[in-house]
């Protein structure tokens, strides 16, 4: 790390740990990355979805490695460096990596392959030799911002603050949104460098080409506050211009100054975080400077009525029984309807081995009780295993909601604080661990109640022996049924347990988000120098950047 980015960040993660800011800590590991000896510097494509991110990258690499689609690919954050060879790595949010065939990429980071990242992946690693011209370089595509999944979108803004340098693309076909104003902002906080790619200008003629460059330079200065360079880029016409062009005035100039892009990056990083750490200790410092009557006003306007944690506290535990209700039904819709299967083939099986058994009755009942157990065993677990991607997306669909009732609470507390103190103080994302359910192992209890040993002296089985097996063929619906429905609700018990563990990770952000605040408006005026002295120490930090 050079040394005028050493101080500040130090002197950063002093403050934060000091005021217990933790939601800031996302931020502050991300600086803590960058600044690494060797550091990767990632080069992140973002856009709203069908912005053609995927099929940018994929004409940067000179091969199909992203998948694209005419619906939302990417769902999960997937980055590239160099390698000797084409290989792929999937992280999983367990902590486990698995080296996958590059030709299965889609089936772990594209929705149609992955919907609702039922496998569980935290990043996908591609290594290929065509990123050796750019080492130290990492290009991450990302999941489209404004598309039906929800979680896709989550998934980029929680990866944000790693990014180094952004790439925005605009389609020419819906150019510059409010996104995506908002989206170039966001970028400008937090990356060294923005550059927005204008994707799909074969959709334009010369003219209009040229009237939608002069607007998109015009909008940005407009809406953004300074100029960015806009790159027009077509994978249909003239493909080899546009990269050539983008290459030169992008990729190349990064390539051979790594460092520096990168310390120009961790620069941006640290500004955009201490004025964020000032922002809360400012919330701080207004409370402590007042006397105690107004310091309560303030505390109540802050922490009012709709962000109370008992509030939300309500709202996310019934998003939790609202998934509990659905879960065993969604097993059942599942699994029951595969009862005849499961009892056609014991019953053919039964059928094909009886003629083996031999023995008195009360040994044959024995053999009979011990088959019949693994034989549902073997027949019910690999229902177990396909109940497994059910069981993933139910917990994802959790997530979504739990996402979206604390998604509501940062605003509205992001809205009180302005109103109350006039200061612009952004909550984090609350950042998930997703929990994961391993397949539900069948678990069979005993088959057979009645107790034959006790009658086996009185039956003969040269004559009772076709009895015998009616009865055990004509009890397999009811042992079929009744193990079934075990795994059924062993099944909708896993789940539920890993949608409680969501809602208490979300009760503990809120928590911790609202006992900051309540810290920082609850101080002493003998601390108002303690704040004072801090906001310094950031200022003077930043005035050394």
């Amino acid at each position: 790390m050079s040394e005028p980015a050493a101080q500040p960040l130090k002197s950063l993660g002093s403050v934060i740990r000091q005021f217990k800011l933790d939601s800031l800590l996302p931020a502050l590991r991300a600086c803590e990355i960058l600044s690494g000896k060797d550091a990767f510097l990632d080069v992140a494509v973002l856009g709203q979805f069908k912005s053609g991110k995927s099929s940018l990258l994929n004409a940067l690499l000179g091969d199909n490695i992203f998948p694209v689609s005419v619906l939302p690919a990417t769902a999960v954050i997937t980055r590239t460096v160099a390698g000797a060879s084409l290989a792929v790595r999937v992280h999983h949010l367990d902590g486990t990596t698995i080296d996958i065939p590059p030709e299965q990429i889609g089936e772990f980071v594209t929705e149609a392959g992955n919907p609702r990242n039922r496998r569980n992946v935290a990043v996908v690693d591609v290594f290929t030799p065509a990123m050796q011209a750019w080492p130290g370089v990492r290009l991450v595509d990302t999941p489209g911002l404004g598309s039906a999944f929800k979680h896709n979108t989550e998934a980029t803004r929680i990866w944000m603050p790693n990014v180094a340098v952004a790439l925005v693309t605009i389609s020419a076909d819906r150019p510059l949104s409010d996104e995506d104003c908002r989206l170039i902002a966001e970028a400008r906080k937090i990356a060294g460098r923005v550059v927005v790619v204008l994707t799909k200008v074969d959709l334009l003629s010369h003219a209009e080409l040229t009237q939608m460059t002069t607007f998109l330079d015009t909008a940005i200065r407009e809406n953004v506050g300074v100029a960015l360079p806009v790159l027009p880029y077509s994978i249909r016409t003239e493909p080899d211009r546009w990269l050539r062009q983008f290459q030169e005035v992008v990729l190349l100039p990064i390539a051979r100054n790594v460092e520096g892009e990168r310390q120009v990056a961790l620069k941006a990083k640290l500004l955009a975080l201490s004025h964020s750490c000032r922002d809360y200790l400012s919330v701080g410092l207004q409370a402590a400077e007042r006397a105690d009557a107004d310091r309560e006003s303030l505390r109540k306007a802050v922490l009012n009525e709709s962000v109370r944690a008992t509030v939300i506290h309500d709202e996310l535990r019934m998003a939790e029984r609202r998934m509990h209700e659905g879960t065993r039904s969604a097993f059942e819709g599942l699994l029951l309807p595969r009862q005849a299967m499961v009892t056609k083939q014991i019953v053919e099986a039964i059928n094909e081995e009886y003629p083996t058994w031999h023995g008195n009755l009360a040994k044959q009942a024995e053999r009979s009780e011990g088959w019949m157990k693994e034989r549902l065993k073997v027949e019910l677990t690999p229902l177990s295993q396909e109940a497994s991607p059910l069981a993933t997306d139910l917990i994802a669909r959790a997530e979504d909601r739990l996402q979206r009732v604390v998604e509501a609470f940062r605003n509205r507390l992001s809205r009180s604080i302005q109103e109350a103190t006039g200061l612009t103080v952004s909550p984090a994302t609350w950042t998930v661990e997703r929990p994961t359910v391993a397949a539900v192992p069948v678990a069979v209890g005993r088959t057979f109640m009645m107790s034959w040993e006790m009658l086996s002296w009185l039956l003969p089985m040269w004559m009772f022996g076709g009895m015998f097996r009616r009865h055990v063929i004509g009890r397999v619906p009811w042992e079929v049924e009744k193990n079934l429905t075990r795994l059924v609700g062993d099944w909708a018990e896993s789940v539920n347990a890993a949608v409680t563990d969501l809602r208490r990770q979300a009760e503990v952000w809120v928590d911790t988000e609202l006992s900051t605040l309540e810290r920082l408006l609850t101080q002493h005026p003998l601390e108002a120098s303690a704040f004072q002295a801090a906001i310094r120490l950031l200022e003077d930090s930043i005035q050394s950047l």
